[in-house]
């Protein structure tokens, strides 16, 4: 049995619920953060809970995950998956020691991209968490 079947087991996760009403799936749509769970990720599409989303299931929907996050206002690099399976793979990476086979880091070996400032597009998901983050440091947002 694999490490992740192993941990799924002892964790005995309960079974995902059934998809909700489209009030339900349009409000998490306004605020996509909040359908990434510990335990499940629920597709904006469908309504369905999984614990990640494939590529196999966006494929179902005619979609990549590159378009259901540009879709959805995703992070480019935000793992469809839920948190604890985020944190699982996390875990393992560092038990692994993963980080050391990089060979390459491109802010490193390029300082264009250092000049640049992190100039890039900025996704309704930062957009959200930067709001957040003022109202609770006690700024008033825009």
């Amino acid at each position: 049995m694999s490490a992740l079947a192993a941990a799924m087991v002892a964790r005995q996760l309960p079974p995902a619920p059934r998809p909700r009403s489209a009030e339900w799936l349009a409000a998490l749509k306004v605020d996509p953060r909040q359908a990434i769970e510990e335990e499940r990720i629920i597709c904006l599409i469908c309504g369905g809970a999984f614990r990640q989303l494939t590529n196999t299931h966006l494929q179902g929907h005619e979609t990549s995950a590159a378009d259901y996050k540009r879709q959805f206002g995703y992070n480019r690099r935000r793992p469809l998956m839920c948190l604890w399976l985020l944190r699982f793979y996390a875990e393992r990476a560092v038990r692994n020691g993963l980080a050391l086979h990089i060979r390459r880091r491109p802010i490193v070996a390029e300082p264009e991209l250092r000049r640049r400032g992190g100039s890039r597009p900025v996704a309704l998901e930062e957009l959200l968490t930067r709001r957040d983050a003022r109202r609770t440091n006690g700024r008033a947002s825009p």
